[in-house]
């Protein structure tokens, strides 16, 4: 849950600011290497020095679908890379297994692919992997949930008896005092639900304890923030200092949650806070109530909730903590209530789930955990992943229609996931929108964003208030004058890890409740000032200056070769052939590596040389004069390629593979160009949109990705005394089939690489080179080699 993230988060900070000074080999990580887990433009800054000890901590969704190369709210671009530090020499900590549904198979599965290519890469001779690990945490773990097609049941079980301990046993015999609660809802209706939250706020503030914490927790976002306002209410009536009110859900932007959570952990108030809840506070929250209100839920969710109240054993026997449970299915017991009703009331959870706890809790009075009984067996996984599915992932182009495969059945049990949304004021944008920040972006679940899209579609306007990224735009493709420039409406139905940019106008959130779902509720945009990186007086990814560029969708946006320097393709090669040998150095990669690595450096950008290329860095120079022979690789201004969807990198790879006579031998280090940008890699074909060359005599050339059969590339000499001899280049690769001069084509020619080098490690190689692209960039962005 992201709430715990943050918690986790600060918690581990303060472990290793008290370890630094122990650590005079700098070998563990520092504050600035531990990282939250987030989507948005800041999202990269993790991966930027692998060769550092770090920490990653995330929630299910953020982690799992990142290892499983469809990162939910990240750049496609970043997709491998994220993938391949997530697979090689990570260690894996998964807690609370028994909450983890789908994602308890997906992180087994994953640990057996990552044990069965370290033996097979090792019996094949090819250069050593970093080895990765897996480690459960659960209070209630059976080694047996762990058992799935690939993977054996753990043989190293590690398990803890708090009776054992003085400490432990006297948290796990804490008391806390269980009865059924007075209040509950009548049935669905929207009036009864009324009088439930009316019911159930005057019960709260009854039971609340002067000084000490009240918890309420609810299973739906609706009745929480129903139930706060309520509250608010009924607070201001009551003619006293109020106790601190607290509103706690999953459907806040990350600086209204963060302010709301200062609020429960901030205890300064003497006259106690009173906190209202979902689920999102229920897996591991570091907090403690003296008084606990819980709707009913499943079993493993109410074991959850209890261990919120008195945890730490500060309220003594004989009162303890005061636990009240809601039974939402009293109505049909009583014979008072109709199945759809309860239906409704137990939603997200189906009614059988409610039936079985409400079982358990009938017959309990103290739910102190050693009074709990053993936790229910775990349904087997819907859908679980194999290897096949995971070799399929690792091709990151969508299909035709520009649609990916869904992952999100991998990584959790449900078909309500979510989509993020981010609002700016489009009134006032004239030029391409900065992307979202982490800071900006609000989680929905698809259930809710379908139905408050549903009523913006119904108004006029409602089709151009709402846009997802369009893969496909480039600049060559103008302004459009429905949708913000590199988006386009969004008119589909959403899907697990889709980023939306919501105009102001199409309201839906409030900055004191979340996510509402009404138009009529317009949120205040996040400011410029609050979407700065953290610094390093908080400690935040932000304390180091970051080298990542802003990956974009686009294909024919090339960020990192528009830095406000001009740097000539000559030096960016060798510049970046020292950045590779510093990582190889850093990483203690073995020597055949290091070549391979180094030799894909001194030809990755090779493709600058292109005429599109230079016409595009010499647009750009404004005043300043370069001579009139240099080629350049990065020029001050932004100018867009004359030719749409031109990317330079595919021009390298295939300049290069010529150079090598088109041999297999070649097929590394062409596909490490290639894909040095995340945007050319599996497979080689023209984009749904692209055009076929009009130049006269060119009409039947192959064309991809903006490079047209025949053009031609200068002569270049490069490190390493290697020349490149110039000459056209050629597409006949790109078909499927045998070519009498290119051979095998470049489809099979990456199956084969994924089949001899496997995901991981693969990934891995085309990450170490794109790092040092990065840091070289950011390095003559700086003017640091101009410096030396």
């Amino acid at each position: 849950m992201r709430t715990l993230v943050e918690q986790t988060t600060k918690a581990v900070r303060h472990w290793f600011d008290q370890l630094a000074p122990l650590d005079e080999a700098n070998r563990l990580p520092r504050r600035k290497d531990v990282y939250t887990l987030m989507g948005g433009a800041n999202a990269a800054s993790w991966i930027e020095r692998p060769e550092r000890p770090a920490v990653l901590v995330g929630t299910q969704d953020m982690l799992l679908s990142r290892a499983l190369m469809r990162g939910y709210a990240s750049s496609r671009a970043l997709w491998p890379m994220e993938f391949a530090l997530l697979h090689e020499d990570a260690q894996w900590v998964f807690d609370e297994v028994q909450l983890m549904d789908a994602g308890r198979a997906t992180s087994a599965q994953l640990e057996a692919f990552r044990q069965a290519e370290s033996a097979r890469t090792a019996d094949a001779d090819i250069s050593s992997r970093r080895p990765s690990r897996s480690l459960w945490v659960s209070a209630t773990l059976d080694p047996g949930w762990l058992k799935t097609v690939d993977h054996t049941e753990p043989q190293s079980v590690v398990r803890i008896d708090p009776l054992e301990d003085g400490r432990l046993a006297r948290l796990a015999r804490a008391t806390k005092q269980l009865r059924r609660s007075q209040v509950a809802p009548a049935s669905s209706k929207k009036e009864d639900v009324k009088a439930y939250i009316r019911d159930l706020a005057e019960a709260v503030l009854g039971a609340h304890r002067h000084g000490r914490m009240t918890l309420v927790i609810v299973n739906r976002v609706d009745r929480a923030r129903n139930l706060h306002e309520a509250l608010a209410k009924g607070i201001g009536t009551q003619g006293q200092p109020p106790p601190t009110l607290a509103l706690i859900h999953s459907r806040f932007r990350p600086l209204d949650r963060e302010r709301e959570m200062a609020k429960v952990t901030n205890n300064s108030n003497p006259c106690g806070r009173i906190v209202v809840a979902t689920q999102a506070i229920e897996a591991g929250v570091d907090i403690s109530a003296a008084v606990l209100f819980t709707e009913v839920a499943p079993w493993s969710s109410m074991v959850q909730r209890f261990g919120r109240a008195n945890r730490y054993a500060e309220h003594p026997e004989p009162d303890g903590a005061d636990v009240r449970w809601i039974d939402l299915l009293q109505a049909i017991h009583d014979g008072t209530g109709s199945e759809k009703h309860a239906e409704n009331l137990a939603a997200p959870y189906t009614v059988s789930e409610l039936a079985s706890a409400r079982e358990r809790l009938a017959g309990m009075t103290d739910v102190a955990p050693v009074h709990l009984p053993p936790p229910d067996d775990l349904e087997s996984p819907r859908r679980v992943i194999r290897r096949k599915d995971l070799d399929d992932l690792f091709d990151t182009d969508p299909d035709l229609t520009g649609f990916d495969v869904d992952v999100s059945a991998y990584v959790r049990d449900t078909d309500d996931t979510d989509i993020r949304v981010f609002w700016r004021d489009l009134s006032v944008a004239d030029d391409e929108l900065p992307r979202p920040r982490r800071e900006e972006l609000c989680a929905v679940s698809i259930g809710v964003a379908r139905d408050w899209l549903g009523k913006l579609r119904k108004q006029e306007s409602g089709n151009n208030l709402v846009f997802q990224r369009d893969p496909q735009w480039c600049r060559n493709n103008g302004a459009s004058t429905t949708a913000p420039i590199g988006w386009s409406p969004f008119r589909d139905q959403p899907w697990p890890g889709l980023v939306l940019l919501a105009d102001l106008k199409a309201g839906g959130y409030l900055d004191s409740s979340g996510f509402t779902g009404d138009p009529k509720h317009v949120p205040n945009p996040v400011a410029p000032d609050d979407l700065a990186l953290p610094t390093d007086a908080d400690g935040g990814p932000g304390s180091q200056a970051s080298s990542a560029p802003a990956e974009t969708e686009g294909h024919d946006e090339d960020h990192m070769s528009q830095i406000d320097a001009v740097v000539s393709l000559d030096d960016h090669l060798q510049h970046v052939m020292a950045e590779v040998g510093g990582l190889c150095r850093g990483l203690d990669i073995e020597p055949s590596v290091r070549a391979v690595l180094n030799r894909a450096a001194r030809w990755h950008d090779v493709g600058k040389a292109h005429d599109i290329f230079q016409d595009t860095m010499c647009r750009g120079l404004g005043d300043q004069e370069v001579a009139s022979a240099t080629l350049l690789a990065k020029t001050v201004g932004r100018a867009r390629h004359s030719r749409p969807y031109f990317r330079h990198e595919l021009a390298s790879a295939l300049a290069f593979l010529a150079h090598a006579g088109w041999s297999r031998d070649a097929d590394l280090i062409a596909y490490l160009i290639a894909a040095h940008h995340g945007k050319v890699r599996m497979n080689l074909r023209a984009l749904p949109r692209e055009s076929a060359p009009k130049d006269e005599g060119r009409a039947t050339a192959r064309f991809a990705r903006g490079v047209w059969e025949g053009d031609e590339l200068p002569p270049l000499d490069l490190e390493g005394n290697e020349h490149w001899s110039g000459g056209p280049l050629l597409l006949s690769v790109m078909e499927l089939g045998y070519d009498e001069i290119t051979h095998e084509s470049w489809t099979e020619r990456t199956r084969d690489l994924l089949e001899r080098f496997g995901p991981f490690h693969l990934a891995w190689l085309e990450t170490v080179l794109r790092i040092a692209d990065w840091r070289a960039s950011a390095k003559e962005r700086k003017g640091i080699y101009d410096a030396r």
